[in-house]
């Protein structure tokens, strides 16, 4: 009898110590988890707030990706004017201002429904960061329509033009606030006019890059 009681005794105390055991390894595994679940949690909030900071800075420091994307927008529309609400954001109010007033002058009105499907290929930058001045070699794609019948001829082909890009910075942010169009290659354009009297300025201590 006595034994039994004793055996009783120990199968009880084995099974306290085997349900503490249990629920050690269980608050262990669960602190251990929520410890993860932590860290997982100010790892992201850390890349958020690196991420934001870059994004600062990026809109605040005159890059050559910077100048990519407003080319991008301006050198990819459907035709003349349907690409404004993209490009607006990347300029002041005065330099888009002036982008619409070129573009209802009666000579681009007239030739508006001739030049379509503009796609933006490629461009050489160069970027003053004191200044901030851009000058771009631009390279794009445009369909020219023989007349506006439904049996129009449509023509594809590559264009060259080099801009310069004058921003100001505005609520921390550096915004297109003047820009000036040439045809051509920024080379031979240079080649092309006098030293003196070129229209086309050269830019100091710039960044260069490539772009497709």
């Amino acid at each position: 009898m006595l034994n039994k009681v004793k055996a009783r005794f120990l199968i009880g105390v084995g099974g306290l110590i085997a349900v503490s055991f249990m629920v050690m390894i269980g608050y262990t595994i669960g602190s251990q988890t929520i410890s993860k679940q932590r860290e997982n949690q100010i790892r992201a909030e850390a890349n958020k707030l690196v991420s934001k900071k870059k994004q600062e800075e990026r809109a605040t420091v005159l890059s050559d990706e910077l100048v990519k994307e407003f080319l991008t927008q301006y050198f990819t529309k459907v035709q003349m004017g349907e690409n404004n609400t993209r490009i607006k954001p990347y300029m002041t109010d005065s330099a888009f201002s002036e982008e619409e007033a070129s573009q209802n002058k009666a000579i681009n009105q007239v030739y508006k429904d001739y030049m379509l499907d503009y796609r933006f290929e490629s461009a050489s930058i160069y970027v003053n960061t004191e200044s901030h001045v851009a000058l771009a070699e631009v390279s794009y794609q445009v369909t020219y329509v023989s007349d506006l019948s439904e049996q129009q001829q449509r023509t594809t082909q590559t264009e060259t033009k080099t801009i310069m890009l004058s921003y100001s910075k505005v609520s921390d942010k550096l915004l297109v606030n003047q820009l000036t169009i040439w045809n051509g290659k920024l080379e031979d354009m240079k080649e092309a006019t006098d030293g003196a009297n070129s229209s086309i300025p050269t830019i100091q201590g710039t960044t260069t890059s490539e772009n497709n």
